[in-house]
């Protein structure tokens, strides 16, 4: 598995909107999946998560994650990251969760309230692996 900053090759794939497949551990030791909105910043993964769900437990227990992403127009082609949690940022209003909104629907999130905690999860990428 390459490690490093990923290839450009792999850029549109992570500027699509294509939802992220995000790996966690649980506090059993197994691994928890689940689909994702994600931002790329051109070197880390960006998250938005409740505190109340249990990938952010999952994350604050043991912040290692895999991610997993299909280009949306060739299925065979993907990109797999794995990396760590690097920061946990508390946003008490919709302004993050609102720019992942934009990127996957094209407007401000309305599933969300003002006031509402939500963290700004950073993952830095420690090795990826594609194919195509």
């Amino acid at each position: 598995m390459p490690h490093g900053e990923v290839p450009a090759r792999f850029h549109d794939i992570l500027d699509s909107t294509a939802l992220g497949h995000l790996a966690t551990v649980d506090r059993h030791g197994l691994p928890q999946c689940n689909p994702v909105w994600f931002l790329w910043d051109g070197r880390h993964i960006l998250l938005s998560m409740r505190p109340v769900t249990r990938k952010y437990a999952n994350l604050r227990r043991n912040p290692n994650v895999a991610l997993s992403i299909l280009d949306l127009n060739r299925p065979e082609r993907y990109l797999e990251i794995r990396g760590e949690v690097i920061e946990f940022e508390l946003f008490e209003d919709l302004t993050f969760v609102n720019r992942l909104a934009r990127k996957y629907t094209g407007a401000d999130f309305t599933q969300g309230y003002p006031g509402e905690h939500r963290y700004k999860i950073t993952v830095q990428v420690n090795a990826w692996t594609g194919q195509g």
